[in-house]
């Protein structure tokens, strides 16, 4: 219960630390991803794609799974600043492996190298970056998007008559 306590109590920093290390391990695993399968179809790495019963199962499958058990080892686990870190680089790992054949599920077809991919990885790359490092940016669109409107005609009083008059009269 206390971890649950100290994991409340991350103040912004150590929040924003933490979105770095995801997107870090995100962009890693990512790139290293496509080199790898880059270097397997040129026939420079042996091909150590997992096949049961003649079923290639993707590193999509890997990705999930390792998003499963980080969903619920935060659920159920033991938080601390140390496995924070440590949770927030197999996040970042089954995000990038995930979303490396982003494209292949989303229009289910066994099309590796398809635009949609690429384009995904870009999308939540900005927007960790966004989370991690534009925090004053999104403060202040915030507050200009959502605040009360101020007006710009400044209304005094006339002492002597006890009326209002607009100053831009």
């Amino acid at each position: 219960m206390d971890d649950l306590l100290a994991l409340k109590q991350l103040n912004k920093q150590e929040n924003r630390k933490l979105i770095a290390l995801v997107l870090w391990a995100f962009l890693m695993t990512f790139s290293l991803a496509r080199l790898i399968v880059y270097l397997i179809v040129a026939n420079v790495l042996p091909n150590f794609f997992l096949e049961v019963r003649d079923v290639h199962i993707h590193h999509f499958s890997y990705g999930v799974v390792i998003l499963c058990v980080v969903g619920f080892y935060l659920l159920l686990g033991q938080h601390s600043k140390k496995n924070m870190r440590f949770v927030a680089l197999w996040y970042g790992l089954g995000l990038g492996l995930t979303f490396d054949e982003f494209g292949m599920w989303v229009r289910l077809e066994d099309n590796y190298w398809i635009r949609q991919s690429y384009d995904a990885v870009v999308v939540v790359a900005l927007i960790l970056l966004n989370i991690a490092y534009f925090k004053p940016f999104i403060k202040i669109a915030y507050e200009t998007l959502y605040s009360k409107p101020k007006t710009l005609i400044k209304k005094t009083k006339d002492k002597r008559t006890k009326k209002n008059y607009s100053s831009a009269s």
